[in-house]
């Protein structure tokens, strides 16, 4: 005998596909819902491609021939809306090569799937996820080594140094960073200024 299939209701699915974008983590929310990864994978898919409107058409039962036709027709237009907006975004990043390429993905997996922009714009999925992986490794270490400097720096000056100055340090020694990423690093460090307060003679 058959297991019967389980079945979802659609504002389960849309919970959990938007829980998974602002969680990012697909397994951990998989495990809230109790429902296997594969699965949220197929819904997240369906939402980035079709819109969150595609699960209310689903959670419908079976459509009729117009229905359904209807239904794939303005899908269809969908991806192609989607797909255009893609090219039109990495165009210059299709003038200059695969690494560029990559890194406009990067930057848009919020707003596309990294499956769709790679189909799109002709890359391999596995060799983009390959790169990823290096860049946010290295990424990762340089910015450990930077903290590293900015701890090194603030130390130094007995705590008096605000952002601005150890920026000003950073970059006699070669990091071109922005006043306001070393401050949004020195909040991630717990580094704050000592201010001595004059003692009032009375």
């Amino acid at each position: 005998m058959k297991e019967k299939k389980q079945s979802y209701s659609p504002d389960l699915k849309l919970q959990a596909v938007l829980l998974s974008f602002e969680k990012g983590t697909i397994a951990e929310v998989a495990q809230k819902f109790n429902i296997t990864s594969h699965s949220l994978c197929n819904w997240r898919r369906i939402f980035i491609i079709h819109g969150p409107e595609s699960f209310s058409v689903y959670g419908k039962g079976k459509l009729s021939t117009d229905e359904k036709k209807i239904f794939e027709l303005k899908t269809k237009i969908k991806k192609l809306n989607t797909q255009f907006e893609i090219i039109k975004g990495a165009a210059e990043s299709l003038q200059k090569g695969s690494l560029e390429i990559f890194q406009y993905i990067a930057e848009n997996e919020q707003k596309h799937s990294s499956y769709l922009m790679c189909k799109t714009l002709g890359v391999c999925l596995n060799s983009y996820n390959k790169w990823k992986y290096e860049y946010v490794s290295e990424r990762q270490q340089w910015k450990r080594m930077v903290k590293e400097e900015i701890t090194s720096i603030f130390i130094a000056s007995k705590k008096r140094y605000g952002s601005r100055r150890i920026t000003a340090e950073l970059q006699k020694s070669g990091y071109q960073l922005s006043s306001n990423t070393v401050l949004i690093y020195m909040r991630e460090l717990n580094l704050y200024v000592s201010v001595k307060k004059n003692k009032t003679r009375i």
